[in-house]
């Protein structure tokens, strides 16, 4: 397993959500103001979380305040399921496209930040895993060990799919919608020594084809700030300018969609996928 560049950023972020009823005129007026046919968005995420030790010595997800406490500890690991991506990390002479060869990013995320600022403040970490020989190394076996090693389980996953447009080649603006392939509950997945392989048959047999999406469809609008030894210039500037771009959005769209500082239960995919619990607007 090889792993590419890591990026660090500090991602500023408007949120709303929808029902499906009204996701044709979003996509329609985000046409009109970008300029742009939106992107597809067909993705594969699968969440680790951390474990505490039983007392036969296996490993579990933490359950009750032990959960709350280490909700921000959580990995997000995810493919490009879209054509596209699984054509680029093939080569000609691959044979058909198969979606198991396409790349996995890893995703560390911090709790959001208070801020006086009116916009969502949250630092990310992504990296890229590819493999040095796909037919001696299966990636994602590699990386699922390691996150094994770090004392890491699969918690649960889910599909994803949407649009993307990206507005005065600053702002992303991100439709998605969600498909539940497990249980929501941590503790509804036993998770012992003998299920090492878990994720690694998720990640091998989950079939998108067969998704049945449900909930609510989440608006992110986002702009991303490298940081660390990636950032270049004043980086208070770069956030008061992002911030800017963000409410001018916000104003642009207002009556279509109405963005905001979200509740923390609309970035739970578990809270998405249950449509009765997030109010749609």
């Amino acid at each position: 397993m090889s792993t590419g560049a890591s990026t660090s950023l500090q991602e500023l972020s408007l949120y709303a959500a929808i029902g499906p009823a009204r996701l044709t005129k979003l996509v329609s007026t985000l046409s009109a103001i970008t300029g742009m046919r939106p992107l597809p968005v067909l993705q594969h995420h699968i969440v680790f979380s951390p474990t505490s030790p039983a007392p036969s010595g296996a490993l579990h997800p933490a359950v009750g305040p032990a959960a709350t406490q280490l909700e921000a500890s959580r990995i997000d690991v995810h493919r490009d399921l879209t054509p596209a991506a699984a054509a680029d990390s093939q080569s000609e002479d691959d044979g058909p496209t198969k979606s198991s060869s396409s790349s996995w990013t890893l995703t560390v995320r911090t709790i959001p930040e208070s801020s006086k600022r009116n916009v969502q403040v949250q630092y990310i970490n992504r990296t890229v895993f590819g493999s040095v020989d796909q037919v001696d190394t299966d990636d994602a076996s590699v990386l699922f060990r390691f996150l094994r090693a770090l004392n890491y389980v699969y918690a649960y996953d889910y599909i994803e799919r949407g649009y993307v447009f990206v507005h005065g080649g600053v702002v992303v603006i991100k439709l998605t919608q969600l498909s539940p392939q497990s249980p929501p509950q941590l503790h509804e997945i036993p998770v012992g020594d003998g299920d090492d392989t878990v994720a690694d048959n998720v990640a091998r047999h989950r079939d998108p084809a067969a998704a049945e999406f449900v909930g609510v469809w989440v608006v992110h609008a986002r702009v991303d700030i490298l940081t660390g030894s990636d950032s270049v210039g004043d980086d208070l500037e770069k956030v008061a300018i992002a911030t800017e771009r963000l409410e001018a959005l916000k104003a642009e769209i207002a009556g279509v969609v109405e963005l905001g500082i979200p509740d923390r239960g609309i970035l739970d995919p578990r809270v998405q996928i249950r449509k009765e619990v997030l109010h749609t607007v």
